[in-house]
């Protein structure tokens, strides 16, 4: 993934300056990556703290239909806090950030029913080469009761994106794998169990990238369903 870039990065910046200070050779520093991605429309942004400290300020505090990346170093029982204002905690959780593993952080909701998960984001399992192939997985974050099915072009829907209810943090985190599909220039559109459309939305699937699409809106309002894609 493009992230392993980032990772390197830190990984030599950080080896490179302990060498320096103490004169020792250079020593990996273990460090992960989780990508911040913020699918709850009841508030304009979202404030993130990790072990009690503010993230990355550059995307913090993350708007509404946007994503951030953080490098984290890899450590138990790290806590996230999720704020959607100074006083309105949406979201409290531990987890391990694991070395060289990337994580995403996915909030959703509204705000009498807030909900998150973490995914763990791996290349799908037989991969000889990641830069190859291209692979997407797709999330129900809209609020609405409906059964929704992604389609990607004209081609049948994949059995994994095909009636998917709302998510819980469980059916959530159980949907995080990567599945392979063709690379090119797509129409991607949702669609109910009605077969009406409600949102659609032209990509390019690439060689090498691996993205997230998910449904966000309230059936309240269809005109805010929206089709986000963050790519990793």
């Amino acid at each position: 993934m493009k992230k392993l870039n980032w990772i390197i990065a830190f990984v030599v910046g950080i080896a490179f300056l302990s060498s320096c200070l103490d004169g020792d050779e250079p020593q990996p520093v273990p460090a992960g990556g989780m990508t911040f991605i913020n699918a709850y429309g009841d508030a304009d942004r979202l404030l993130y703290r990790l072990d009690g400290n503010t993230v990355q300020e550059y995307f913090n505090p993350l708007p509404y239909r946007n994503f951030g990346f953080a490098l984290l170093y890899a450590r138990e029982n790290r806590s996230l806090e999720i704020y959607a204002s100074a006083e309105d905690r949406i979201a409290d959780t531990t987890f391990t950030v694991r070395d060289s593993l990337y994580y995403s952080s996915i909030v959703y909701g509204t705000h009498e029913d807030p909900k998150h998960f973490i995914t763990e984001d791996r290349v799908p399992e037989g991969t000889a080469d990641p830069t190859t192939i291209a692979a997407v997985r797709f999330f129900n974050l809209a609020n609405t009761a409906h059964r929704v099915t992604l389609r990607i072009g004209d081609a049948d829907p994949l059995p994994a994106f095909r009636d998917r209810p709302m998510e819980t943090p469980a059916t959530g985190k159980a949907g995080e794998n990567f599945i392979p599909v063709p690379t090119g220039a797509y129409a991607l559109s949702v669609v109910n169990e009605d077969g009406e459309t409600l949102a659609t939305r032209d990509i390019e699937i690439e060689a090498g990238v691996y993205s997230s699409i998910f449904l966000t809106g309230d059936e309240g309002d269809p005109s805010t369903y929206y089709i986000g894609v963050v790519r990793l």
